[in-house]
This record gives structure tokens, C-alpha cells and sequence, in this order.
């Protein structure tokens, strides 16, 4: 029963992190967004796209990885 435990608050401490650092991603996911959407509004539409489909990028992989390590805590749960 110990183990169990033990794998079950590492997997919550992993999640932990990952969320948080995931934050940090998303806010800067967010500056990106919104230099994308200033450089179309300005004219130079080409250049703000790729911006847009950068920050499209990181949104998917940022929710993928919460997805994955939400699995992983619900995988070591205390039964």
C-alpha cells in the first residue's frame, strides 16, 4: 500500500509542475496571439499568420500535455 501511495503523490507532483509551467507557456502562448493579430490589423498579414499558427501550435501542445499528465495522476489514483 505504501508504493502505491508514494507512486500516486509523485504522479501528483508531476502534475503539479506540469500545470504550472504550463501557465507560464500559455501566457506567453498569449503575447504571441497578440503580436500575431497586431501585425495583421498593421498590413503585414503574412508575417502576423505565421505568428497565429504558432500560437495555435503551442495552445495544442500545452493542452495535449495537461491531458497526458492528468492520465498519468488518474493512472496511480488510490483505489
Amino acid at each position: 500500500m505504501k508504493d502505491e501511495k508514494k507512486e500516486y503523490l509523485v504522479s501528483k507532483e508531476l502534475y503539479a509542475e506540469t500545470v504550472k509551467k504550463n501557465k507560464m507557456i500559455g501566457m506567453v502562448n498569449m503575447v504571441i496571439f497578440s503580436i500575431g493579430l497586431l501585425l495583421k490589423y498593421i498590413g503585414m498579414s503574412e508575417l502576423g499568420g505565421h505568428f497565429i499558427w504558432l500560437g495555435i501550435i503551442i495552445l495544442v501542445y500545452v493542452f495535449g500535455s495537461n491531458m497526458m499528465a492528468k492520465y498519468e495522476m488518474k493512472k496511480h489514483q488510490l483505489k
